[in-house]
């Protein structure tokens, strides 16, 4: 029984290793989601600002440390572009997250089951 004790340790050590790296996981992929959301609502808002203003109003596009005179159609063009990106991208994420959480519920079964049968063997001796 030593060594089956040292075989359970082993599992049970690898079982929860495995739930809390999932569980961290589905927290960055929660936090990804929120950055996600916060870029495309970002978007949507200068979307809606620039497209309110004037046809002849000069409007500039970072490019890295300088602004460069860009049109109105091509910058509300590139905004839509940005918004539908990270609306994609929340999909994505939402499709991983799905997939880890179900994960986690394996990876805890398993841990329940695991000491559900731990308990057994010690009732039964």
């Amino acid at each position: 029984t030593a060594m089956a004790d040292v075989e359970l340790k082993k599992a049970f050590t690898e079982l929860k290793s495995k739930t809390t790296e999932t569980a961290s996981r589905i927290k960055a992929v929660d936090s990804q989601v929120e950055q996600c959301k916060n870029r495309g609502k970002h978007a949507e808002l200068t979307y809606a600002e620039i497209e309110n203003a004037p046809s002849d109003t000069k409007l500039y596009e970072s490019v890295g440390r300088m602004f460069v005179l860009e049109t109105q159609d091509t910058i509300l063009e590139q905004l839509k572009d940005k918004a539908m990106k990270s609306r994609e991208q929340i999909q994505a994420l939402e499709q991983q997250k799905v997939y880890l959480s179900k994960n986690l519920k394996e990876s805890e079964q398993a841990l329940r089951e695991l000491v559900e049968s731990k308990k057994s063997s010690v009732k039964a001796s």
